[in-house]
């Protein structure tokens, strides 16, 4: 396959997709968080791609996808956060069991 974008865009649909799916389907709180990132890893490399093939663009698309990467490090440390604080009062990491947060 020729180093094309559409090749790349290809990827990042993929990877998206499968952490959407895995998102939807697991309940889990640690996958689920796991499976976000895997989503926001499918959009950076999609804003890379552009940026490396859009001259227009040029290191702007690496600016944004560092700016992506800092706020999904965020959202992982307060996620993981929470996470630790529910299992730690519920025993349990399935999301089905956090529905009452005043327990």
């Amino acid at each position: 396959m020729s180093d094309s974008l559409d090749a790349y865009l290809i990827l990042s649909g993929l990877l998206f997709a499968i952490g959407s799916f895995g998102f939807l389907a697991r309940r889990n709180a640690i996958s689920m968080l796991m499976s976000i990132e895997l989503m926001l890893n499918g959009v950076n490399l999609a804003i890379v791609a552009f940026g490396a093939f859009i001259p227009e663009l040029g290191a702007q698309g690496s600016v944004i996808a560092l700016m992506v990467i800092a706020v999904a490090a965020a959202e992982a440390t307060v996620g993981l956060a929470i996470v630790i604080a529910i299992f730690r009062n519920k025993k349990t990491p399935l999301v089905d069991e956090y529905d009452a947060m005043r327990q």
